[in-house]
This record gives structure tokens, sequence and C-alpha cells, in this order.
């Protein structure tokens, strides 16, 4: 009896552990792992062997496909930036949705304060031109870091 036992165990905890899903990122590296679900924007997973749950941003994941039958669970568009007239495409993140992008440059501006305008507009037209200097870079996401009454900082990230 005890050898049944111990042979169910040790099956069930290796299909517990089988890596059942392939993540590939948007860099083209696959990562062998067990998918367990997608929440605001993050890819949540486990390696094989591991029962701790590892995070990565869904913007760094272009597929996650199951192994048994080759299902794509998730599928995301790489987001293209061509040069300055892309700026429309480079899109803000929250510092958490950054796992598994790279940090390349950090990219400053001035808030100019014309008058007649109010201070989100100020703002807005800070943020474009940290879009359009990211986009002349080819770097498809930012991240606000500092922000003050006449300065915007950030942090452009690339895959």
């Amino acid at each position: 009896m005890k050898t049944i036992f111990t042979l169910a165990l040790t099956l069930f905890t290796t299909l517990i552990f089988a890596d059942t899903h392939i993540i590939v990122k948007q860099n083209g590296e696959k990562i062998e792992a067990n998918y367990v679900t997608t929440k605001n924007n993050t890819v949540y997973y486990s390696l094989p062997g591991s029962s701790t749950v590892n995070e990565i941003s869904a913007y760094a994941v272009d597929k996650v496909i199951e192994k048994a039958t080759n299902d794509v669970i998730l599928n995301n568009s790489k987001v293209e930036v061509s040069g300055k007239n892309g700026y429309k495409n480079v899109q803000f993140l929250a510092n958490e949705q950054t796992a598994g992008l790279h940090q390349a440059v950090a990219l400053k501006t001035v808030i100019h304060q014309p008058k007649g305008q109010s201070k989100a507009d100020w703002i807005k037209q800070a943020e474009l031109r940290l879009q359009k200097q990211a986009a002349e870079k080819g770097l498809p996401f930012l991240v606000i870091t500092k922000q003050t009454d006449s300065k915007l900082e950030a942090i452009a990230y690339q895959y």
C-alpha cells in the first residue's frame, strides 16, 4: 500500500511541476514554464520544479503557448515605433509593468507654462515631447520618474 501511495504521489507531483507552457518573449527568448494567469498587464508563471510564482510584463511577452495542444493562450503584438512620427505608439507604463523589459535611457523635458492654459495642458505637452524623444530613439515605453512644476523626467524601456 505504501508503494502504491508513494508512486501515486510521485506521479501527481511530477504532473504539477511539469512545464506545460512556453512563454515567448518579444526579443525571441523562450521560457518553459507553468502559466498561472494574467492580471493588470502582468503575466504570472512558475518555473518547473518550483512553486514560486514569477511575473513578467505582458508587454514583454509575445505569446504564451500550451505545449500539449500548441494553442496560443496569450498573443501580444510588438509595439513598433518608427522614427519621430511614431510617437503616438510610445506608451506610458507604471513602474510595476516593466518586469522583463530592458531599461534604455533617461529622458528629460521642461514644462512650459504659457498663460491661458491649465497645468494639465502643460503636463500633457511635456509628455508629448517625451514621447517624441523616445520615438526618435526607437523606444516604445516610458515610465515617468519625477515630475516638478518645471521639469518632467522619465526612463525609456525597450524589449
